[in-house]
């Protein structure tokens, strides 16, 4: 399985220490549905006003290049799946975190 990028931001809160706002709304979505679609993002997007379905779109494909998501086709469109639950993304990154400070 290729290596996972690694976002890291501690003056945040949540899952924003390691995701920009629009991927945490979209992994929420992602972890609380089986299988999403741009569609079915925007419908569940948390936010009054919604993003681009373009926009949706890119998030959500680079979600899907830094592992974080899987993508398949599924006719004309993708379907997203989460490569782990919520739990188990925080717990590794939180290891992440932990074998960098071992090294000082």
């Amino acid at each position: 399985m290729p290596q996972k990028k690694f976002y890291f931001n501690p003056s945040e809160k949540g899952l924003l220490v390691f995701l920009g706002s629009s991927e945490a709304k979209l992994m929420e979505i992602a972890w609380e549905h089986e299988e999403i679609s741009v569609k079915t993002a925007l419908f569940y997007y948390p936010d009054k006003t919604k993003p681009a379905y373009t926009t949706v779109m890119t998030v959500l494909s680079r979600l899907a290049d830094k592992n974080i998501l899987q993508r398949k086709k599924v006719g004309r469109s993708f379907k997203y799946t989460t490569t782990e639950t919520k739990d188990e993304f925080l717990k590794n990154r939180i290891s992440l975190i932990k074998s960098c400070l071992k090294q000082f």
